[in-house]
C-alpha cells in the first residue's frame, strides 16, 4: 500500500511524455481543416427521356395499405451523378387505371419527387409545374416501399445492374404488355 501512491505518482508524471511520444505520427490539426463544411447539394440538371416505344415493367409488392399496383420500368432506370434515380413508374388501380409518370429518388436524403407524366396517346412526356422533393415520412407505406426497393443499403445503388438485382426478387414480378 505505501508502495501505490509513488506508482500513482510516476504513471501520472509520466503520461504527458508518453502521449507526446505516442503523437508523433498523427496529423497535426490546426483549426481551419478540423472541419470544413461541405457545399449544398446541388441537383444536376436532366432533360427528360424521349418516349419509350415500349416499356420492360416490373412490380413491386406493396404492403397491404397501398391499394395500387406499382411498376418500375427496368429500361428507364438511370443513376446519376448527383445521386439521384431517375425512373419510370407506373400505378395501376384496383379498376384498371393507368398513371405513368418520370420519378427521382434521392436516397441519401430519403426523399421522392415527379418530374412529369405519360402522354401515351400523344408519345410524350408533360413536365410537373410541381415537382419539388418530399420526404418520405413514417406513416406513407408508397414512399417508404419505395426508398426500400430503390435504396436497398441506404445510399444510392451503384449502378442499374445493381437495382435490378434488388427488384428482380422473387417478389419483383414482371409485367407482360
Amino acid at each position: 500500500m505505501k508502495y501505490l501512491a509513488p506508482a500513482l505518482l510516476i504513471a501520472l508524471a509520466a503520461n504527458p511524455a508518453l502521449a507526446g511520444a505516442l503523437g508523433k505520427d498523427r496529423p497535426v490539426h490546426n483549426k481551419q481543416n478540423w472541419y470544413e463544411e461541405e457545399a449544398p447539394w446541388q441537383e444536376a440538371s436532366v432533360p427528360m427521356p424521349e418516349y419509350p416505344a415500349s416499356f420492360d415493367w416490373r412490380e413491386i409488392e406493396m404492403p397491404g395499405e397501398v391499394k395500387q399496383r406499382v411498376f418500375i420500368d427496368a429500361g428507364s432506370i438511370q443513376i446519376g451523378s448527383d445521386g439521384v434515380t431517375r425512373f419510370t413508374l407506373l400505378q395501376l388501380s384496383s379498376k384498371g387505371a393507368e398513371n405513368i409518370s418520370r420519378e427521382g429518388v434521392h436516397c441519401d436524403q430519403r426523399s421522392l419527387r415527379s418530374y412529369g407524366f405519360a402522354d401515351p396517346a400523344g408519345k410524350r412526356w408533360i413536365e410537373s409545374t410541381r415537382a419539388k422533393w418530399q420526404k418520405a415520412s413514417f406513416g406513407d407505406a408508397f414512399r417508404q416501399t419505395m426508398l426500400k426497393n430503390l435504396c436497398p443499403d441506404g445510399p444510392a445503388p451503384r449502378s442499374s445492374d445493381a437495382l435490378l438485382t434488388n427488384l428482380n426478387k422473387p417478389d419483383a414480378k414482371p409485367r407482360k404488355d
